[in-house]
């Protein structure tokens, strides 16, 4: 008998603490400020900065969330959970579903040696969503009336090499120039731990001939979005850097993004590994990257980007249509356009040496997912990909 009341006693905590977890986790919903999810924290978050970001582009009070997206929500943590701890993820996590947050945390350490957990406010090299941030800029350039993503980019270029007059603008946003990628050079690996200036990478590939007459063909080429690059310079006289901070991040809110010169530093001790240990990846230079994946940010600062870019603060609506719109191999304007299970998509990947990130868009429930790993051997692609199948 007195097994029976000690099991029922057990029982009966058990039953009351889950139900205290499920109320705190409904009463801990607030639409804004610096971690507003609907599951607490798992990591410690840095003091709180004074900004408006989250403010400005979500609206200010919501009803407390049902239960159905506090369990897709505690789903998708115990996921995360079960990955990071079969040593098959490390990094942070933001989730967001009609406005509402449901996971936005870190998983893992950002830096194994200082035991710096990775948090919502984690800096993470980005790799190639950088590609749908330069993409923005140029479409602002011609929304401004200052350039023509249907002219050649020998307009705007200074000694334009004479291969490249039948490449516009357009060809270089949908990968479809014929320009070879320089990342595929058997030599790359030689000099992506050096810095580099954005004019010497253009020489790397300035001369050498198409891989197919341009418009005819898609093939994603790291190339096309370094000469958007320096397009932008040449266009709006302000260093790559410079234009996308005051154009793009700021107006967003973004204020732990910007552009990484090469060293790390701006990373605030983020490393890059190649495992769930300590062992760490190759430390590459970004300078060699540049527009085309050179930017870092975090899951936050992310989530601020799709929401200030769908909301009409970043671009008008006919040319944010134009970014939406699939041409070859369904690439727009520095995005992928697809359809996963009846639902359609706006994605972008990114891979470099110590970072694997993933960013996607479901327009018709306005849902987010956004990945990003300090982790080399992390599968990013899956992982949101199965976060996006548990969405409502």
């Amino acid at each position: 008998m007195r097994r029976l009341l000690v099991l029922f006693s057990i029982l009966l905590i058990g039953i009351v603490t889950a139900c205290a977890r499920r109320e705190a986790v409904l009463s801990s919903w607030a639409p804004v400020g610096p971690q507003p999810t609907i599951l607490p924290s798992v990591t410690p978050e840095g003091p709180a900065v004074a900004t408006t970001p989250l403010v400005a582009v979500m609206e200010p009070v919501r009803p407390t969330p049902t239960p159905a997206l506090v369990d897709i929500a505690g789903q998708i943590d115990e996921y995360l959970r079960n990955l990071t701890e079969q040593g098959q993820f490390r990094g942070a996590v933001l989730v967001a579903t009609q406005e509402r947050i449901l996971v936005a945390r870190g998983y893992g350490l950002a830096n194994a040696e200082r035991n710096l957990p990775n948090t919502a406010q984690t800096r993470f090299r980005i790799a190639s969503i950088s590609k749908p941030i330069t993409a923005v800029a140029i479409l602002q350039l011609q929304a401004a009336g200052k350039l023509v993503v249907d002219e050649s980019v020998c307009q705007y270029l200074p000694d334009c090499p004479t291969a490249w007059q039948a490449v516009t603008l357009h060809h270089l946003l949908t990968h479809t120039s014929g320009i070879p990628n320089y990342t595929d050079f058997a030599n790359f690996a030689e000099v992506e731990l050096s810095p580099v200036t954005p004019r010497q990478l253009m020489e790397r590939f300035r001369n050498l001939p198409l891989d197919f007459v341009p418009g005819s063909a898609y093939r994603y080429s790291n190339s096309n979005y370094v000469v958007l690059g320096l397009i932008i310079e040449a266009v709006s006289g302000q260093p790559y850097a410079d234009y996308i901070r005051d154009n793009i991040f700021v107006p967003a809110g973004m204020i732990n993004s910007g552009y990484d010169t090469g060293d790390a530093s701006v990373l605030n001790g983020t490393v890059g590994y190649l495992g769930p240990g300590i062992e760490r990846s190759i430390p590459i230079d970004t300078s060699n990257l540049y527009s085309a994946g050179g930017l870092y940010s975090t899951v936050e600062d992310l989530y601020r980007f799709v929401q200030a870019l769908n909301s009409g603060q970043l671009l008008p609506a006919n040319e944010l249509a134009k970014m939406y719109t699939p041409n070859r191999s369904n690439y727009g304007y520095g995005w992928k356009i697809e359809d996963r299970n009846g639902r359609r998509v706006i994605y972008h990947p990114g891979f470099i040496s110590g970072a694997v990130t993933h960013l996607a868009y479901y327009p018709e429930r306005q849902s987010v997912v956004v990945v990003l790993s300090n982790m080399e051997r992390t599968n990013a692609d899956a992982i949101a990909a199965t976060i996006g199948a548990l969405l409502p």
